[in-house]
């Protein structure tokens, strides 16, 4: 599923050997769901070609969706 940003959408950037790093994904940016989203609800997103975590509630609260590839 591909998504377009409407208000900033924090992720995570996991970096070793940090543990994670936040980063925000400014509106008007495109993001695509990989994969199957977690039992806790995350999923990892594509962005800019870089993948980073984040939760499909914030994604559903933060972005709209322009195309679903399961349909």
């Amino acid at each position: 599923m591909t998504y377009r940003v409407l208000n900033p959408l924090q992720v995570i950037r996991e970096e070793p050997p940090k543990p994670f790093a936040f980063v925000e994904i400014i509106p008007g940016s495109i993001v695509t769901v990989k994969g199957k989203v977690r039992e806790s609800g995350r999923v990892e997103v594509l962005c800019n070609g870089q993948i980073f975590g984040s939760f499909i509630r914030d994604i559903a609260g933060r972005a709209e969706l322009v195309e679903d590839e399961t349909t």
